[in-house]
């Protein structure tokens, strides 16, 4: 009897020791296992320690060794959804364990920003214009924020923090000092301090001066100068040239039949006239009351001529014309050179707001004709 116990001991400690011998021979032996299934699909499975394991349908083993109850923890994270931590017990059976994470509510802030053409940045990335909506994640703390900048033409930037608790933001950029000039006519040539920037209308920055001077031109008005002021309390300026009579009242180069302004013209005295009847009909026609008033130099031997200047007033400016005539010798034959020259200046300028008027006053564009047709042989 005591010999078949002693037997049956040995051979139930031999199989023990070969049990063991095989979790030693072959580390790898299982006795049970786990499927983990995940919604979503793509989350990720983490050990105790933070090491990833797996993603969906990670199947989880327990060595031959495990106690019966033995447990392991997992964790389970997946973008846009609420982190799991669970527990999985070792049954010595295999089975499935299925789970499903709650997405989170994450909170959205509205931004709304004035001007409305106003771009939003956003980690240097344009993420709307006038407008845009922040996201916050469930996790985010109450006072957890998003700094964005904003930028405006003739507004300054302006970066802000928007908090995951603000609910609504609304920001408004501070103006840069700037005024809007416009003209009229729409196409009048814009100068800022004696620099040429625009036509018709133009944004004037005051971000470093107080003051500046505006100038505006378009042939055919009255060319204006104005001084505007950084405390102007306008912010839109319109200017109205007025329009110019002296331009109305002339000519230009190429615009009559003769291309007489400021420039010496020809005269051929016919043959069969004397010097002297050359003379009296220049004089003649020269002084009739229509051009000039008075002769200011007349030399008749040296053939010489020169009116007073002839002043016509507008209402805006004044032209003055001169005649000159004088002999000719270069051919061999005498001939005449006549020049009207014509002058402007702003109203009440002075001597010194004369200079050269590049157009003609159309009443003297027929002198040329009377001259020719008086003494000379040659025709305009």
């Amino acid at each position: 009897m005591v010999k078949k116990i002693l037997k049956k001991t040995t051979l139930l400690l031999l199989f023990g020791a070969f049990m063991q011998s095989c979790c030693l021979l072959m580390p790898r032996a299982r006795t049970s296992e786990v499927t983990v299934n995940v919604t979503p699909s793509n989350a990720s499975i983490y050990d105790y320690y933070g090491k990833l394991i797996g993603t969906d349908k990670t199947v989880i083993y327990w060595p031959c060794s495990s106690d019966k109850y033995a447990t392991r923890t997992i964790t389970i994270k997946a973008p846009g959804y609420r982190t799991q931590t669970q527990k999985i017990t070792n049954y010595r059976y295999n089975y499935t364990k299925t789970y499903n994470l709650e997405k989170k509510v994450d909170t959205h802030v509205k931004v709304s920003v004035t001007p409305s053409n106003a771009n939003i940045f956003f980690y240097g990335r344009n993420i709307g214009t006038g407008s845009c909506t922040l996201t916050y994640d469930e996790d985010d703390a109450s006072n957890s924020y998003h700094e964005i900048t904003c930028k405006a033409p003739y507004y300054y930037d302006k970066t802000v923090r928007v908090l995951k608790s603000d609910g609504y933001k609304k920001i408004t950029l501070d103006r840069k000092p700037i005024k809007t000039i416009v003209t009229v006519p729409s196409d009048a040539d814009i100068y800022i301090n004696n620099n040429h920037v625009a036509q018709g209308s133009y944004d004037i920055s005051f971000e470093n001066t107080d003051r500046v001077q505006i100038t505006l031109e378009k042939i055919g008005y009255e060319t204006a100068t104005y001084t505007l002021m950084k405390n102007d309390s306008r912010q839109t300026i319109t200017y109205k040239l007025e329009e110019d009579e002296a331009y109305a009242n002339s000519y230009g180069p190429g615009e009559a039949e003769v291309d007489f302004i400021n420039k010496w013209l020809e005269i051929i005295p016919r043959k069969n006239m004397s010097e002297d009847d050359v003379w009296r009909r220049m004089i003649a026609t020269i002084g009739n009351d229509e051009y000039f008033e008075q002769l200011d130099k007349t030399d008749k031997a040296s053939g010489w001529i020169r009116t007073f200047p002839q002043i016509h007033s507008y209402t805006k400016s004044d032209v003055r014309v001169t005649l000159e005539i004088k002999p000719d010798y270069s051919t061999g034959d005498l001939r005449y050179k006549v020049r009207l020259l014509f002058e402007k200046r702003k109203k009440d300028s002075g001597e010194e707001g004369w200079k050269k008027y590049d157009r003609g006053l159309k009443k003297y564009l027929k002198l040329y004709d009377e001259l020719i047709n008086s003494v000379g042989e040659n025709k305009l």
